[in-house]
């Protein structure tokens, strides 16, 4: 299982509405996979940061069963 978490808009924004939920794992499964199926491209996609058990990741890097996924929008200020 994977555990995905969207914060905020994110989740307010997706398709399927949710905070927090577990997918099944499949091999090759990306976050980009996710946030497609949640109805984000382009570039919605470009300002979100991810993490993966807590660390910083690429919408490419490969999936592992287990693993959290966590989405934010990514703030710029100052």
């Amino acid at each position: 299982m994977i555990r995905v978490k969207l914060y905020g808009l994110l989740a307010e924004r997706s398709f399927s509405g949710r905070e927090e939920y577990e997918i099944p794992w499949e091999e090759g499964l990306r976050p980009i996979d996710i946030l497609r199926r949640e109805g984000f491209q382009g570039e919605e996609v470009d300002a979100i940061v991810l993490l993966i058990n807590d660390e910083q990741a690429s919408p490419e890097s490969p999936l592992s069963d287990g693993d959290r996924v966590e989405f934010l929008i990514q703030m710029v200020g100052g």
